[in-house]
């Protein structure tokens, strides 16, 4: 059976890390409620008319793909299987390497890639396979974070642990010196991250667990939306 779509519909697919990192959260709510914040919020804005939206779930080296699909019963249905992924110790860290190459062989027609995740893992592991998915994409990445991922309070002995690996850390938080190599580690990982991102030429939006993200989501839209317009302008002159 053939099935025909035309050009002028867009195919959307979203690769949503639901690993057990993102169980965290230290402000208004949990990076998972960040994610499937986005991932509604994303998914409002491009399934429209005839469009169709597809999602990866990505959890460790688990990837659960939903083909693309029109309605807003299919956009429920994502975010149900976002929302209903469980809290599980020691599933591992997301390999978004691989979630960006399965999308790309999933994805063959040109359309827009929106990767969800607090990306911290090495860029490396990433970086090539998110500029390969932008060659044929437009792509987004939505990075949350929470304040913790950026800096410690002194708040006395704190126990850490990873819930992706298990391990524990027992940490002094009064210790400035501590808190001031954190925060400066802290400040390259990110800065490592938005490069890799740029140096693939996706765009990037930063959500905070702190912040307003519905508001961010709408700088991005209103930014994206001057910019084409800008470009089309130009090319009529």
């Amino acid at each position: 059976i053939r099935e025909t779509i035309a050009d002028r519909e867009l195919e959307t697919w979203m690769l949503i890390d639901r690993s057990p990192r993102l169980d965290f959260g230290t402000a208004s709510c949990e990076k998972r409620d960040l994610v499937l914040a986005a991932s509604a919020g994303v998914g409002l804005l491009t399934a429209k008319g005839a469009n169709r939206v597809g999602a990866m779930l990505l959890r460790g080296d688990d990837l659960t793909p939903g083909p693309p699909r029109q309605g807003r019963r299919n956009l429920l249905a994502i975010l149900d299987r976002v929302l209903a992924t469980p809290r599980q110790d020691g599933a591992g860290t997301a390999d978004l390497g691989k979630g960006l190459r399965q999308v790309g062989a999933m994805a063959p027609r040109r359309g827009l890639v929106v990767v969800i995740s607090d990306f911290l893992t090495d860029p490396d592991t990433w970086r090539m396979a998110l500029g390969s998915v932008a060659l044929r994409h437009s792509v987004l990445c939505v990075q949350v974070v929470d304040p913790r991922d950026l800096e410690l309070p002194p708040v006395g002995v704190l126990h850490f642990v990873d819930p992706a690996t298990g391990a524990t850390r027992e940490v002094n938080t009064d210790d400035k010196a501590l808190r001031s190599r954190y925060a400066d580690a802290a400040g390259r990982q990110h800065a490592a991250i938005a490069a890799a991102i740029r140096s693939g030429g996706s765009d990037h939006v930063v959500l905070r667990t702190d912040g307003d993200w519905l508001l961010e989501l709408a700088r991005h839209v209103t930014r994206r939306r001057h910019r084409a317009e800008m470009t089309a302008g130009r090319r009529t002159r």
